[in-house]
């Protein structure tokens, strides 16, 4: 074995402490490179099942999908290694600048002292690298069995969606997903070992024997705050200086628990936006079940006014849903609210003197002429029909204006009485010119419409007829036998609407289904709690890395420092003066890195909801206990790390430690 190799064994096992941490910072990158790898890899596996070999027509999409959050949490991997490894050995090579000095004085070259160093890094990958492998094996698994879990539910809940579905993944070992991971690791352990040891090797020998290395006297006196040493007092103003006169010592620490902040307050924003997203798509309806119909279509451009028509291929008539209606009643202690809804087939014109000013001010900034809106017609089941008719004091057979609309204000919901109770008439006008002249002899405001019109509530114009040819139509029900009353709606559907067993979604130009409302809303949501899963999983272990690197480097810039303290100490400094001074220092490099990593993380947050506040009405919230959380957190670590450290030199010799 090579000199060089023997004298980085030896200084890996008199730095026990430091190895110790670095072999976690490696084995954690190594790790979480490793498992993010093998996601893919099963990812690639799962999609070439269920897509085929290229993934199908839009293979390119996939293909981005599945790589570009890849690259992105690699390289924030690589980024977090380099700086803590850097580090790391940046202090090493500081701590042995004396010993670099009498190797030199003694025949050593730059390239030998460069191998030392360099070695210490080959003898940490040979035990980090494989170390983070197995680990990285291990969490891949474990990810893998719980995205199955949610795959599961998905898989379980496939007559809701589009088609029926099988997702699941399977534990892929790749060996070039491996041996990618080890070859990044290694690399990155090198190149962060190589700065150091490459800065450390050109220092002039004398220099070193004079411990100076990369230490350059500044004659220009070190300015302290009047506000730390008003607070901190003596010892305050001693820790802010040693802050600026060590700030490189600092720096990473800084850097790590700034990246922490920012990755835990951004999730954690995140979370509460998914949150908020998950609060609003649920309808809040009492019904628990929905069975439903709905037909497909085909859109055509009308030859003469060169509008687009929407063509229903099986519309539902009103008494054909009546006698579905009827069918489900007839399931024990059940109720039944039937909505048909056609949105596509009518738009009318309104002139200024019958919408509100709230409406006209709603759309001042959008081009619509004459106040062009899209009409949805409603049809309902005869007894809720009945029952709206009479809460709006007119006849059974009337035409009934639901005067109430809501609308995403960036962010926030608005709602409004779009017209003035004055309206009596509309001309409903089709893609093709036809005219339908409709009398309005009902309206209802939002307090008085029942709660199943408000989901989904799209269009200004919302018209409830007696009868109706509806693209689709939808029984909300709140049976007590809910597994029960799902078998005998799927009956009475099949029963009304038969289909070939096993045909696709829309294969005969319509389709059924039955679900409850709290599995539509999971399925919905089910691709949040995935992503929120695997987040804080990431972020979780990408800050594990960080916190080996602030503990390593505040307890070895403490031990550092003894012959300082013994110093302190002769000229009349106490033990408790001591104990201050280093509290001030974990408070104020806590304070610089909060400094740093709550208005980043409040602004990765702000930017993550600009997008979502145009598609949902959720304004913009601080994430308060993230932050509260951040703070207690980085005091905490820093606190008690320095204290840990500075309680080894409890019972330093003040005279051995000046002359060493």
């Amino acid at each position: 074995m090579k000199i060089t190799a023997k004298l980085a064994y030896s200084q890996l096992k008199i730095n026990r402490s430091r190895t110790l941490w670095t072999l976690i910072a490696i084995a954690l990158s190594t790790a979480l490179t490793t498992a993010i790898c093998s996601f893919v890899s099963s990812g690639n596996a799962m999609l070439v099942d269920f897509l085929g070999e290229n993934y199908g027509v839009y293979g390119k999409s996939y293909l981005m999908l599945l790589l570009i959050p890849a690259v992105i949490f690699g390289v924030l991997i690589i980024a977090m290694s380099v700086t803590v490894v850097s580090n790391v050995f940046r202090i090493s090579a500081q701590e042995r600048v004396t010993e670099f000095g009498i190797m030199k004085c003694t025949g050593a070259t730059q390239k030998q002292i460069l191998d030392t160093v360099m070695y210490e890094s080959i003898w940490l990958c040979a035990i980090g690298i494989p170390v983070g492998i197995c680990l990285g094996l291990i969490l891949a698994f474990a990810g893998i069995h719980v995205a199955n879990h949610f795959f599961g539910d998905l898989n379980s809940l496939a007559h809701i969606m589009i088609n029926e579905i099988n997702l699941s993944l399977h534990f892929v070992f790749s060996w070039q997903a491996i041996l990618l991971s080890a070859v990044l690791c290694f690399m990155t352990v090198m190149y962060s070992a190589w700065r150091p040891a490459h800065k450390a090797a050109k220092v002039p020998a004398i220099e070193c024997i004079r411990g100076a290395g990369e230490t350059r006297i500044n004659t220009k006196p070190l300015g302290t705050s009047y506000l730390v040493e008003k607070l901190f007092g003596f010892e305050g103003t001693l820790a802010d200086k040693n802050l600026k006169r060590n700030h490189r010592n600092f720096r990473a620490t800084v850097i790590s628990l700034s990246v922490g902040v920012i990755l835990f307050i951004s999730l954690g924003g995140l979370q509460s936006q998914a949150n908020a997203i998950e609060d609003y798509m649920n309808p809040g309806m009492d019904q628990t079940v929905i069975s439903e119909y709905i037909s497909d279509y085909a859109n055509e451009i009308d030859e003469g006014t060169g509008r687009e028509k929407t063509i229903y291929l099986h519309p539902i008539d009103s008494e054909s849903a009546n006698r579905v209606t009827q069918k489900l009643e007839e399931f024990e202690d059940t109720s039944v609210f039937g909505i048909g809804n056609d949105m596509d087939t009518y738009y009318t014109v309104l002139s200024k003197e019958l919408i509100s000013v709230k409406m006209q001010e709603a759309f001042e900034d959008e081009a619509r002429l004459n106040y062009e809106f899209p009409v949805e017609i409603i049809t309902l089941d005869q007894k809720n029909y009945a029952k709206l008719c009479e809460k709006a004091k007119v006849p059974i057979g009337s035409t009934i204006l639901l005067n109430h609309y809501s609308y995403n204000d960036f962010g926030h919901e608005v709602s409004l009485e779009p017209f003035l109770s004055s309206i009596k008439k509309m001309e409903l006008v089709k893609a093709n010119g036809s005219i339908l002249d409709i009398l309005i002899q009902g309206i209802l405001t939002q307090e008085q419409i029942p709660q199943e019109l408000f989901y989904p509530n799209t269009n200004p114009v919302r018209l409830v007829v007696p009868k109706a040819m509806v693209r689709g139509f939808s029984w909300y029900s709140a049976p007590a036998d809910i597994d029960g009353f799902i078998e005998h709606s799927n009956k009475v559907l099949e029963d009304v609407f038969p289909s070939e067993v096993n045909s696709s979604y829309m294969e005969e130009g319509f389709n059924t289904r039955v679900y409850k409302i709290n599995d539509y809303i999971k399925v919905m949501n089910i691709a949040i709690s995935l992503a929120a899963v695997f987040m804080y999983s990431f972020v979780a272990l990408l800050m594990l890395i960080g916190l080996t690197n602030v503990i390593s480097t505040l307890s070895t810039n403490v031990l550092m420092r003894s012959r300082e303290f013994a110093v302190l100490k002769s000229v009349g400094m106490t033990p408790e003066s001591l104990r201050r001074m280093l509290n001030y220092e974990s408070i104020l490099c806590s304070i610089k890195a909060l400094l740093y990593g709550i208005p980043i993380g409040m602004a990765v947050t702000f930017f993550v909801n600009l997008p979502i506040r145009t598609i949902f009405p959720i304004p913009y919230k601080m994430p308060w206990l993230s932050i509260i959380l951040c703070v207690l957190v980085v005091f905490i670590i820093t606190w008690s790390t320095t204290r840990y450290a500075a309680h080894k030199l409890k019972n330093q010799n003040i005279i051995d430690s000046i002359r060493s």
